[in-house]
């Protein structure tokens, strides 16, 4: 059960704005998000960072998601969201419980391994043994590796919020509009 009470998107000017840009770079608003609304300003921020994050890297929309996947990977509200994108990407069930486990998929291209070792690795807020890192700087830029970093952090704090304040999972129906969104997305 969600821990703070529901916004109402028309409680204000500034609530129904955060409400409109979240809409727009994700096809609708979650229910972490809302939960998020309690602040419109950081919503609206912490929104904007994300959708750059998310679709406006030079990563792939395949490597985006396994490297959110692979972060939230303890996270079910998370999880149940991403899980499906990566899913509609490809990925098998033998691949999703591998990266579940916090195992790297069999399968992988070279590059995806090794950014799910980096990312299993940074996630873990332990730090990242030279070796991975270093696997990880073959096969993408400095640019990308930090990408994959700051990528990782948003889902970091996106888990930290699911965790303390618990937002209901969205329905079936609502997390398909999200697959919906992606194929558009992806497929024009």
């Amino acid at each position: 059960m969600a821990r703070l009470p529901d916004v109402d998107p028309k409680a204000s000017t500034e609530i129904a704005d955060a409400f409109k840009r979240t809409e727009a770079s994700r096809g609708f608003v979650s229910n972490l998000m809302r939960t998020m609304a309690h602040s419109p300003d950081a919503l609206r921020a912490h929104a904007a960072y994300g959708h750059h994050l998310r679709f406006e890297t030079d990563l792939t929309e395949l490597q985006r998601e396994l490297a959110i996947c692979a972060t939230v990977r303890g996270v079910r509200y998370a999880w149940l969201h991403h899980g499906g994108l990566l899913r509609q990407l490809g990925m098998t069930d033998d691949q999703m419980a591998a990266l579940h486990d916090g195992k790297v998929p069999a399968g992988l291209s070279a590059a995806d391994a090794a950014l799910c070792a980096f990312i299993f690795a940074y996630a873990s807020c332990r730090g990242v043994p030279d070796a991975v890192l270093a696997e990880l700087r073959k096969r993408f830029s400095d640019r990308q590796v930090i990408d994959l970093a700051l990528l990782s952090s948003y889902y970091l704090g996106g888990g930290a919020v699911i965790t303390a304040f618990e937002p209901e999972l969205e329905t079936p129906a609502q997390l398909q509009l999200e697959l919906d969104w992606q194929k558009k997305r992806l497929h024009g």
